[in-house]
């Protein structure tokens, strides 16, 4: 086994590692199209990967009929897929349900918003190819679920956006919740979640960065009782 596929391996099973220990929380999340203006309720309450996650939201916003158009393009063209996925999801129990290789869904980003008062912290979960489990943001997303003081009735506004994952992207994402210049560049020039980018006006919506995944434990509350971090 070549070094590469080797260290993509040992990191793919670092996260399956940090997933596998993790409580299943169950998330209500507002969902919809960029620029739209229909949004609908849905609960996420299952983990796997980036494009997993993508995958859900999209099929339930084609699910609703709220964003008709959106229905009949994901019944089109992504449907027959997102079937075989669940299918795929079914049939595979543990941890190698977290190591399933995914498709890339339809949209090319999710924006999760969660405001608290006055103040928002945003997440970027971004699909990924096949078999590449790159840092895509979705253990940055648990970590504020567990320990950001998620409460079970807060909700996250979530933007789907950037349809298409070859190329450009036919829909400008917002490019500037990155810290980029608002405008679609080439997917596989996307820099890694919450990199900040010199003079960019919204670096300071993620100028916190992790250093290491969210700690693991089993249980329900958003952050386990008399838990101290590993020496």
């Amino acid at each position: 086994m070549a070094s590469d596929e080797l260290s993509e391996l040992l990191h793919r099973w670092e996260r399956v590692a940090v997933l596998c220990d993790a409580p299943q929380a169950s998330v209500q999340c507002y969902i919809g199209r960029e620029h739209s203006t229909s949004w609908i309720m849905t609960v996420v309450n299952e983990w796997i990967n980036e494009n997993h996650l993508i995958w859900t939201l999209c099929a339930a916003l084609a699910d609703s009929g709220l964003d008709q158009e959106w229905t009949r393009r994901f019944d089109l063209y992504y449907r027959r897929e997102w079937h075989r996925i669940q299918l795929m999801v079914q049939v595979t129990q543990g941890a190698e349900r977290l190591m399933l290789d995914i498709r890339p869904p339809p949209m090319l980003l999710a924006v999760f918003a969660h405001h608290n008062g006055s103040t928002a912290r945003y997440h970027a979960i971004i699909s990924t190819p096949a078999r590449t489990r790159a840092d895509g943001g979705l253990l940055n997303l648990l970590r504020h679920v567990y320990h950001g003081g998620i409460s079970s009735t807060d909700v996250f506004d979530v933007v789907l956006c950037g349809e298409g994952m070859t190329g450009i992207a036919p829909e400008s994402p917002p490019y500037s919740a990155l810290g980029l210049p608002d405008h679609s560049i080439p997917v596989l020039n996307l820099p890694p979640p919450y990199e900040n980018t010199p003079g960019s006006d919204r670096s300071e919506l993620f100028s916190e960065r992790y250093p290491t995944p969210p700690p693991p434990y089993r249980g329900t509350s958003p952050a386990p009782p008399g838990w101290t971090p590993p020496s």
